[in-house]
């Protein structure tokens, strides 16, 4: 990993220049004529007012109806040689706007508590709360108390933000991140894979799916205030979502998301058939799986057996699949015209207890310790969900990271964009359909010793560099069938957003050869659904696996 370096104190300008310039290279064609007209002006700035202009933009401010507001006598920032002078240019081009008239509201948060102690018509007690102060001030005369807030200084309100909301969208895919993640590469800390940004792959297509985004957003910003109230204001804001008519599947998971977090509450809140109609817009789980719970709640239960069995037709994942098979087989032993409901069968792995002595270790490292000691020559690793994901990783690295269109927003990403959806097999199913025959035919050693000289430090989403040692991937390799490896790696594949996790935690390599996987549970542990699915795939592709139980004992 690259040495943590020292940022120059304007690296964040350098930074937003980069993004900006980004996204008018690559996009200028979508950019309205205010967001271009917002880039020319930023850029015709001097480089103080750049500098101040970026350091407010990047700030949260006190949010008002004029923008994020600041008291320029609390603004000091050492690179910025003559702050007043660049507050000006800045007021002069309409990057700022100079001493707005905000609401009482939107002012208070602007002084500090014991500034508006001060402001205060009558005292109030210096332990009140902030809230609780702000409060008893707003209950005095309004007018009285502007007077008494008035400002000796400028008041400044950020301008234009929304046009850059509209760049970092184009930049990043969302409006979740921002420059950190330039910081974070700057810094070191993160190396990125140097995959294509071509024109041709890039996401955005046309001005109306950027405007869909951008709506979306809108929605989703209002999303944690509505969901605290009541249903009227949750089927609302569901009818203001956009349209997906273009079939963008990024947009459709986000709306999904939205779409589920509106109707769960919708079912708190007993409103059964405004949430029922949300989760039928939505594609993915647990979409049917609320459905059929719906359905039963109001006594359909020939409804709720009828998306059990669409699930069990086409489940979308394992968990779908598993709640479909134990649901309908509840549901049916509760309606007496329905018997032939089969129980789903539950793999019970074989089982081991041990006791021993506790110490400040993990349950886990004391195992590792005792299954190593067991016999000469054994050797035991930690490992839990790092080695099987971590060579899976490296034996498809380079698919990963190919130039799928729409994968790659920008060079910061550590994983392309459809990566945790259902979309990313079958967007890749030809390449990783080769590699697996190619792995079948000459063995994982090529491409995983490849990719994990050659790759070693960048980020992969699959890859914890830390849990690979050279010593346990010798040994895994060699000591591990190919044919165990390719059935590890089909079950990833199918569903790599759930099925990367539930690994047992540890690996044992007997002096003999071969390996065994081995799943701790101390006192008290169960256990998971995510565990208990891997143990039944061990056991139907014959994966050598065992669960062993560790109680706490004296000498």
């Amino acid at each position: 990993m690259a040495e943590p370096v020292e940022l120059a104190p304007d690296y964040y300008l350098s930074n937003f220049h980069a993004l900006v310039e980004f996204v008018v290279t690559r996009y200028d064609a979508l950019l309205s004529d205010e967001e271009r007209s917002f880039h020319q002006c930023f850029c015709a700035l001097d480089t103080d007012s750049q500098r101040l202009y970026v350091r407010l933009l990047s700030r949260k401010g006190v949010p008002s109806s004029f923008g994020a507001l600041f008291r320029q006598s609390k603004l000091a920032y050492q690179e910025i040689n003559n702050l007043p002078q660049a507050a000006e240019t800045l007021v002069t081009t309409g990057l700022f706007l100079r001493n707005p008239a905000p609401d009482l509201t939107e002012i208070l948060p602007l002084f500090t508590k014991t500034e508006l102690l001060a402001s205060s018509a009558e005292p109030l007690p210096k332990t009140l709360k902030r809230p609780a102060l702000e409060q008893a001030l707003l209950a005095q005369d309004h007018d009285a108390l502007r007077a008494r807030l008035t400002l000796d200084e400028p008041l400044l309100a950020v301008q234009a933000a929304a046009h850059f909301e509209t760049f970092k969208l184009l930049f990043f895919g969302n409006l979740n991140q921002d420059l950190t993640d330039y910081v974070l590469r700057d810094l070191g800390l993160f190396r990125y894979e140097n995959y294509p940004l071509e024109q041709s792959q890039l996401p955005f297509k046309s001005r109306s799916q950027v405007e869909r985004y951008l709506h979306y957003y809108a929605c989703l910003a209002q999303a944690e205030q509505v969901l605290s109230e009541d249903a009227q204001a949750i089927t609302t804001l569901a009818a203001e979502l956009p349209e997906n008519a273009q079939g963008d599947t990024t947009l459709q998971r986000r709306l999904d998301r939205l779409r589920l977090a509106l109707a769960r509450q919708l079912e708190r809140l007993q409103a059964l058939e405004a949430a029922n109609t949300l989760y039928h817009q939505c594609q993915r789980p647990p979409a049917r799986e609320r459905r059929a719970r719906i359905a039963a709640t109001q006594g359909d239960t020939d409804a709720a057996l009828a998306v059990c069995a669409q699930i069990l037709g086409q489940p979308e994942n394992a968990q779908e699949r598993e709640f479909a098979a134990s649901f309908g087989h509840r549901t049916a032993k509760k309606t007496p015209h329905c018997d032939n409901w089969p129980a789903p069968k539950r793999y019970r792995a074989p089982t081991h207890t041990v006791t021993l002595v506790q110490t400040d270790e993990r349950v886990e490292v004391r195992a590792a310790q005792y299954l190593a000691d067991t016999a000469a020559g054994n050797q035991c690793f930690y490992v839990e969900n790092t080695l099987i994901n971590g060579v899976l990783g490296l034996a498809i690295w380079d698919i990963v990271f190919a130039p799928i269109p729409g994968a790659f927003f920008n060079p910061f990403q550590v994983a392309p964009s459809d990566f945790r959806s259902a979309d990313f097999y079958p967007q890749r199913q030809a390449a990783f359909t080769q590699r697996l025959g190619e792995l079948q035919e000459t063995g994982l050693g090529k491409w995983v010793w490849h990719h994990y000289r050659e790759k070693r430090g960048i980020a992969n989403p699959l890859v914890h560099w830390d849990g690979l040692s050279e010593p346990l991937l010798e040994l895994a390799l060699s000591q591990i069938p190919t044919g165990h490896w390719l059935a590890l790696f089909r079950r990833l594949l199918n569903d790599i957003a759930h099925h990367r996790s539930g690994f047992p935690d540890l690996i044992l390599f007997p002096t003999g050869g071969g390996y065994e996987l081995v799943e701790i549970k101390g006192p008290g542990d169960r256990l998971q659904q995510n565990q208990q699915r891997w143990l039944a795939y061990f056991a139907q592709h014959r994966i050598p696996h065992q669960v062993l139980h560790v109680e706490w004992g004296t000498l």
